[in-house]
Order: structure tokens, then C-alpha cells, then sequence
């Protein structure tokens, strides 16, 4: 298994600026962009899923990181349009986590509270992994 990239490549596509690094509780900030909107001017829905999916792989990871995961399933509930340059906060949070598969809640909020979306997800583990270094590095840099 590769040794993972922390932060992940796919972060710099919305801003991502980790909050909060605990295992099975992270909180990252999210902006989207005027290239990330759909045709009425609000961020599309797939890329508030893919920042919820940001989401969901750091608070399995530090509750395993030894163990490589993947999102299997994700179910996410629409609430409120978010605009592009609005701060959007998730939150995710692992429910359970055992041998093979973790649960996770996470929710997308804007500054002021309004929650944009909602998502549980099943994330399963793949294989153990080198632990990368980077991790504490990234945690550290951030100050999370």
C-alpha cells in the first residue's frame, strides 16, 4: 500500500483548512468558488459531497492510522444551497469503528449555522499502511 498524502491533493480544490484533528472528530473549513457552481450560481452538489468525503477520511484515519480505508457508502441529505466564497464548516464524527468497517456523521454548516447538508457514510479498512510522519507534521503546522 502507498504511503498516504497528507493533506491530500483534492484539498487545495476548496480551500480545506483543518480546524480541529482528533480521532473520530475533525473539523475542516471549506470555500467553494465560482468554478464549482452550477447553473443557478450555488455550489454543485457533488462538490459539497466531495467535501464532506474530505471529511470523513481524516476522522477514520486517526482513529486507524495504520489501517488504510475507503468510503463505500454515503448518503448525503441536502438542506440549504451554499454560495461560492461562503466559509462552509464540516464536522465529522466517527459513531463506531471495529476490524473492518467505521461509521461516520458528518454535517456541512455555514459560518452562521444554517446546516447546507448531512451526511452518514460506511468507510471500510483496506490493509495496514505505512504511518506517515506527515501527519504529525500537517497537525502540527496547522496547530490543530
Amino acid at each position: 500500500m502507498p504511503t498516504p498524502k497528507i493533506p491530500p491533493p483534492c484539498w487545495d480544490l476548496f480551500e480545506a483548512h483543518p480546524v480541529r484533528f482528533e480521532p473520530g472528530d475533525v473539523v475542516i473549513h471549506f470555500r467553494g468558488g465560482p468554478q464549482h457552481e452550477n447553473p443557478y450560481g450555488q455550489v454543485q452538489g457533488g462538490l459539497l459531497a466531495a467535501m464532506i468525503d474530505n471529511c470523513i477520511g481524516p476522522a477514520v484515519y486517526l482513529v486507524a492510522p495504520e489501517r488504510q480505508s475507503t468510503t463505500i457508502e454515503m448518503k448525503v441529505t441536502y438542506l440549504a444551497p451554499a454560495l461560492p466564497g461562503e466559509l462552509l464548516v464540516g464536522t465529522a464524527k466517527v459513531l463506531k469503528h471495529g476490524r473492518t468497517a467505521a461509521f461516520v456523521e458528518v454535517s456541512l454548516e455555514k459560518e452562521d449555522g444554517t446546516l447546507v447538508a448531512k451526511a452518514s457514510a460506511t468507510n471500510v479498512f483496506l490493509g495496514e499502511v505505512p504511518v506517515p510522519k506527515a501527519m504529525e507534521e500537517f497537525k502540527q503546522d496547522h496547530g490543530v
